[in-house]
């Protein structure tokens, strides 16, 4: 996988042969489930729901990696492990990495639709 690309193109061209004119609505649904799931992680922060973050994270990571995500599917792993043990991010500045790699996979699976 190339460093500068947050998305696996070769599993992405694996998905997408396999999902054949289906995927370009589960990209679509990635997105918006994603948008939500980045809004829901945030607001589980703010309440100290550690339950909530947690299984918000899960989602994260196992939909990212599906699509070849694996750069923010392992962010949302290690979020999802500190989770499991208890414990939340020190502070908000959790979402900005989580946000900028999902704008660039956005872009990127744009991209890979045209």
């Amino acid at each position: 996988m190339n460093d500068s690309l947050v998305i696996d193109s070769r599993a992405l061209a694996v998905l997408q042969e396999a999902m054949g004119e289906d995927f370009a609505e589960l990209v679509l649904i990635y997105i918006e489930s994603t948008e939500e799931i980045l809004t829901n992680l945030l607001k589980a922060f703010n309440q100290q729901d550690v339950v909530t973050f947690t299984l918000e994270a899960h989602s994260l990571k196992s939909s990212s990696a599906n699509l070849g995500g694996f750069a923010l599917s392992k962010m949302s792993a290690e979020l999802e492990m500190a989770g499991r043990l208890g414990q939340l991010p020190e502070s908000e500045a959790f979402i900005k990495p989580l946000k900028e790699t999902f704008a660039r996979m956005t872009k990127e699976l744009q991209q890979y639709q045209n």
